[in-house]
């Protein structure tokens, strides 16, 4: 199907500044005590260390959930391993519970709702728990969402995983793409050509609304500056080579000498309203 846009828009550090906030030193902490891990002996720095930076690969690639890649890596002798597991799993919650969409986007969503040229597509590198907690998410302003998911046989397939405001399964839908899902992430033209045949698009032209990571906790390996300017030159390299479209970025950066939190989300929200703008300046 061909359509005129192609609008990218990635999920932690873009549509949820929260996602990212969660990883701020004293809210992680507290969220680590709520869930029990602090008590299993998982403090701020063994959380990035040990839990995520060994796990991340398999995590953001296969449908293994992130509380059972916790656990595996939890050492706590006084704790059963159901225990252990079920603390991991209150963690994950509180994660995404957090993990929400800010509502300053709905006006952008509410806009393309009947712009039939426009195609929105939420792209993320993500566990498998996020796929069903992000589209509830985007169901909330009232879209049919579309996952994307490869089957057993490799064929992409698109699996309606919600249905709000009385839309239809017939409606338009937010098209949805994870990497846990697609099993590689937005860095390698594997997840990008599984996105084109599963959505069967033919963008004349592509618009990526991505951060690459830099709106990451600076103590989370991911978003190292160097990193983040590595992915993001792959992650375009690789939409390219899928689609042979134009594609044109928007790098969603946060300044991070901002640290007061209601100066973040001043400069967060005046970040998305730029980026309103400008979706509906191409748009027409």
């Amino acid at each position: 199907m061909t359509t005129r846009q192609l609008l990218v828009l990635d999920f932690s550090g873009v549509l949820s500044l929260e996602a990212v906030c969660f990883g701020a030193p004293d809210r992680l902490e507290q969220a680590l005590r709520q869930s029990g891990l602090w008590d299993a002996g998982v403090t701020v720095e063994r959380y990035w260390n040990d839990l995520v930076a060994p796990t991340w690969d398999i995590g953001s690639t296969t449908r293994t959930p992130y509380a059972h890649l916790m656990a595996q890596h939890i050492t706590a002798p006084h704790l059963s391993a159901d225990e252990v597991r079920r603390r991991a799993e209150r963690f994950v919650q509180f994660y995404l519970q957090a993990s929400v969409i800010d509502p300053v986007w709905r006006s952008l969503f509410v806009a393309l709702r009947t712009d039939e040229g426009v195609t929105i597509l939420v792209a993320t590198d993500h566990y498998a728990e996020a796929t069903d907690h992000i589209a509830r998410q985007i169901a909330a302003m009232e879209w049919c969402v579309a996952a994307l998911q490869v089957d057993e046989t490799g064929k992409v397939l698109q699996q309606r995983v919600a249905v709000a405001g009385g839309a239809s399964q017939s409606s338009r839908a937010v098209l949805l793409a994870s990497s846990a899902d697609l099993g590689a992430r937005k860095t390698a033209p594997l997840f990008w050509q599984r996105v084109q045949r599963g959505a069967a698009l033919q963008p004349q032209h592509i618009l990526v609304i991505d951060d690459f990571g830099a709106n990451e906790n600076l103590l989370d390996p991911y978003a190292d500056p160097a990193s983040v300017q590595r992915r993001q030159a792959q992650t375009i390299a690789a939409i390219c080579e899928a689609f042979g479209a134009s594609v044109q970025t928007h790098a969603f950066v946060l300044d991070r000498a901002v640290t007061d939190a209601a100066a973040l989300l001043s400069a967060y929200r005046a970040q998305v309203e730029a980026v309103t703008a400008r979706v509906m300046g191409t748009r027409l």
